[in-house]
């Protein structure tokens, strides 16, 4: 994980354009669009979750037995949000990149740690603004199922707050899930951004299964009570840094204070984020912009 984010930070041109300017805010959203619904209840405990982990991967799992139809979301959810943009006026290219984080990790991914994995302070340096976001049931937004678009669409308006200039251009880029979720915007809503990158992805989801195994699916309340206690248990979580290092680090490429600092930062993740990987639009024929794919060699989600 963290090695594909020191990857893209080197991609990047050399700007010095001083250090990022940010601030945090969130703003309600209203949503009215139909979904898939799932007959999933509430996990009593771990138990009941590893249970449901095991049906899931086996070789007869049919998940497609879950959905019962659709229906209508039709309310406010509140979004939290991290603007950054150079320091030095002089340097703002007019690029926003709109930035989404894997399962598993809120917005504070994009800023993780020191300088050398700090990707937004790498690209605000080469002159980008950043636009970082807590999904749905993540960080400080809204407990409830996982939306995706809808920020977007207002940022191309000008709309999303005052204070964020309106862009020259948007430009997509996602970890992991957030790769899922950047790819399926590039699908459906073509016009919306002026080029995509998809770290840690491909189209190849025949090793998901792996994936959700080394997650582990224990309920993320009791699992640490002090940090995830506002979490009802639909909400899952790995179960400790092992769990965290089988499905992103590959020994002997990372530092394990890295890992440790990571486990620290980890969030919940919602079962229907992981029920919905393979129903995400991918092909993306009407997409005109440029296409940057990067994974890791020992990549377990998604593999050549």
């Amino acid at each position: 994980m963290i090695l594909k984010l020191t990857l893209l930070i080197s991609m990047l041109p050399t700007v010095f354009a001083g250090k990022p300017c940010c601030f945090d805010f969130g703003l309600p959203f209203h949503v009215s669009l139909p979904v898939p619904q799932l007959n999933v209840t509430e996990f009593g405990s771990s138990y009941d979750s590893t249970v449901f982990l095991t049906a899931s991967v086996t070789r007869n799992a049919n998940l497609s037995l879950l959905a019962l139809g659709q229906t209508e979301i039709n309310r406010d959810f509140d979004i939290h949000f991290r603007y950054c943009e150079p320091e030095n006026v002089d340097h703002k290219n007019g690029v926003l990149q709109i930035l989404s984080q894997g399962v598993g990790f809120d917005k504070s991914y994009w800023s993780f740690g020191s300088e050398e994995y700090n990707y937004i302070a790498s690209a605000t340096k080469a002159g980008y603004a950043t636009l970082s976001d807590d999904r749905l049931g993540v960080g400080y937004s809204e407990k409830a199922d996982p939306s995706s678009e809808i920020q977007v669409i207002l940022v191309r308006k000008g709309q999303l707050l005052d204070r964020i200039p309106v862009p020259k251009k948007l430009v997509h880029i996602g970890h992991s899930f957030g790769s899922l979720i950047t790819n399926g915007l590039a699908a459906t809503q073509p016009s919306l951004s002026a080029g995509i990158v998809l770290i840690g992805f491909t189209h190849n989801t025949s090793w998901v299964t792996l994936f959700e195994l080394f997650l582990g699916f224990e309920v993320a309340r009791p699992s640490n009570p002090a940090r995830f206690h506002g979490y009802n248990s639909g909400y899952l979580t790995w179960g400790n840094e092992y769990d965290n290092r089988c499905a992103f680090f590959t020994l002997p490429f990372f530092d394990p204070a890295i890992l440790l600092h990571a486990e620290a930062l980890k969030a919940p993740f919602a079962i229907s984020e992981l029920l919905s990987f393979t129903s995400v639009p991918l092909a993306a024929g009407n997409f005109t912009g440029p296409v940057h794919v990067r994974k890791g060699m020992d990549e377990c989600l998604y593999c050549q």
